[in-house]
């Protein structure tokens, strides 16, 4: 064989160094003659320039098969691959797409040719593909979702049993693409999917569709299509996707969606306010023109609040839990009587019903809230409340008084019967005159039970009429008529009350209130110290708070504080004492429907509070 001159190789080689393939030309003894640099980086050589080193020197793994065909090749043979594995010495596997053949000097051969390209990354994608494809279309099978698969390269179309079944065909019938097409209703459906078809096999596009087919047995049923292509040097080899019944879904939504339409019809016309909130987050987001009214918020606004925002701090703790409760399904409904803020700040009492609505899994979607007005039934409530209260509190003045009556009026009787027996029986003057006297000091002790009695009758009986006064200067009033025993007795009288500070009462009832409790704190003062008494009045909650306090001789309240208020109860052993003051005081501060109490230390003082 004539050798061919090295220089030639040696330009050969300068022209093929930066080629973008992988070539490689080899003598006879398979010696690289030139090769491109692509072929050392294609193949992780650790060189770049392989002239002169043996093709097997270089490939040690390469076996008795590849020597056999390169000797073929050096006998005038050509062979090529699309595609084939190598195990390296490395222990890797790379897929080569190859051709070899013979080079020729003056006729004769003077070596092999090789060109390859490594394929690898391509077939190792080919097959997560194919794999992922097949994990599809298993899951396909095992969801009762069928498959399609288009093989442009044969024609041929492949429907799964699921897909069939769907299409109402028989197993081993067998599809074509215009028989496909054709299952799907004429019209709309038709046209739709043939032009999706259409484009996906020219772009790639991938599509999901839902479309109505009618099936061999004429059946109309809704199925969801997913299409997908394969698409090889910008051309579409494969055409894939799934196949699912959606009728029973479809007419389910539909259903939903009527149902829904009439929600919301329901939902705007009622006269009962509603909010559709989120169960979690607690976030307003529908509601109806009668809560808009009720709360005096637009609907947009109402919508960017949360239900936290619509009712106190104090009370919202309890709607949480009554929330967490229902979501925890320890309650069927949220039932809840609660005060709901309006725009004007101002809260109005109101009764809420709550309704969870819950996906098919049983999760929590929509929380459905009714709010109704109660205000009018709660004053009522109050009214009624009231009413009880005052009932009772006269049943027990009634009770009391007829207690009074009966002990009293008998005391005087039977002392009256046991006089005139002494008197009948009696035959000396000078004790007759004694009993005479005896029955006239019994007779003014009856007059005056009788007098005491019709004004506690005054006090449950009249109507009390109410006017606002200045306080102080019905105290100041008071202190004139009794300024002799205010002076006598050195009792030292503070006001601490603003000139214009007015309470609302009955002038009468004020001023006995006032006398009463002025005279029993000089009445029961301590003799061996300076005395005094401290009046005071502040507003709470709109309402008159008067304080009457002196460091008198006090009450023990352990023993006594029970019968502090009762009528005819005494405590300091006074000759003077009669027990109808402070019975008194507490009965016409009730009818101004005010209340009274009192705090008391014995030798400390005592302090009154009335509230009016």
């Amino acid at each position: 064989m004539k050798e061919i001159p090295h220089q030639s190789f040696k330009a050969l080689h300068e022209q093929l160094y930066q080629a973008p393939v992988a070539i490689a030309y080899l003598d006879n003894d398979l010696k690289y003659l030139a090769h491109s640099l692509k072929w050392c980086s294609d193949y992780n050589l650790d060189k770049t320039d392989l002239r002169g080193f043996q093709h097997y020197e270089i490939f040690p793994e390469i076996g008795k098969e590849w020597r056999d065909k390169h000797q073929r090749i050096l006998n005038g043979a050509e062979e090529h691959s699309d595609g084939q594995s190598f195990l390296r010495e490395d222990g890797t596997t790379q897929w080569i797409k190859w051709s070899i053949k013979p080079h020729r000097s003056n006729g004769e051969i003077a070596g092999v040719i090789m060109y390859s390209e490594d394929i690898t990354d391509f077939v190792e994608e080919q097959a997560r593909h194919n794999k992922e494809h097949q994990l599809l279309l298993d899951a396909a099978d095992k969801a009762k979702i069928g498959s399609w698969e288009v093989n442009h390269i044969n024609g041929e179309l492949y429907w799964s049993d699921t897909t069939k079944k769907i299409h109402e065909v028989a197993v081993d019938f067998v599809p074509d693409v215009a028989t496909g097409l054709s299952f799907y209703k004429p019209g709309a459906s038709q046209e739709k999917v043939t032009d999706l078809f259409t484009r996906s096999y020219t772009t790639g596009e991938e599509f999901d569709v839902e479309l109505q087919l009618i099936t061999a047995k004429g059946n109309e049923r809704w199925v969801r299509s997913v299409m997908k292509a394969e698409m090889v040097d910008g051309k579409c080899v494969r055409q894939f996707g799934t196949f699912e019944d959606i009728t029973e879904k479809v007419y389910v939504d539909r259903a939903y969606g009527a149902a829904l339409r009439k929600f919301e019809e329901l939902f705007n016309a009622s006269g009962v306010g509603m909010l559709v909130v989120d169960p979690v987050s607690l976030q307003i987001g529908a509601v109806n023109p009668s809560i808009s009214s009720l709360l005096n918020y637009d609907a947009d606004m109402l919508m960017r609040m949360s239900l936290e925002q619509m009712v106190s701090k104090d009370e919202f703790p309890r709607l949480f839990n009554a929330v967490t409760d229902l979501l925890n399904k320890k309650v069927n409904n949220l039932e809840l009587e609660i005060k709901l803020k309006r725009s004007t700040g101002k809260f109005v009492a109101s009764s809420i019903v709550g309704t969870l609505i819950e996906d098919e899994n049983g999760d929590p979607i929509d929380l459905i809230i009714q709010a109704l007005d109660i205000s009018a039934l709660k004053d009522k409530e109050q009214e009624l409340k009231a009413f009880t209260k005052f009932t009772a509190q006269q049943n027990e003045r009634l009770l009391n008084f007829a207690h009074i009556v009966s002990h009293n009026l008998r005391s005087h009787s039977s002392n009256f019967e046991v006089l005139l027996h002494l008197y009948q029986k009696e035959e000396n003057e000078d004790d007759k005159n004694n009993i005479i006297q005896l029955l006239s000091s019994s007779s003014k002790q009856l007059t005056e039970t009788i007098g005491h009695l019709n004004d506690v009758v005054a006090v449950n009986t009249e109507r009390i009429e109410l006017s606002n006064i200045y306080l102080k200067d019905n105290i100041v009033k008071v202190m004139d008529n009794i300024s002799s025993q205010i002076k006598e007795n050195q009792v030292d009288v503070h006001i601490n009350i603003d000139d214009d500070f007015v309470v609302s009462a009955s002038p009468a009832y004020l001023e006995s209130i006032l006398l009463n409790l002025m005279t029993n704190s000089i009445k029961y003062r301590k003799k061996d110290i300076a005395s005094f008494i401290k009046i005071s009045a502040t507003k709470q909650d709109g309402k008159s708070l008067i304080v009457f306090e002196d460091n008198g001789t006090g009450i023990d309240m352990k023993r006594n504080g029970h019968k502090v208020f009762g009528m005819y109860k005494t405590f300091h052993g006074n000759k003077d004492a009669r027990g109808i003051g402070l019975y008194m005081t507490k009965n016409q501060v009730e009818a101004m429907g005010g209340t009274i109490g009192v705090r008391s230390k014995k030798n400390l003082g005592t302090t009154f509070r009335i509230t009016l």
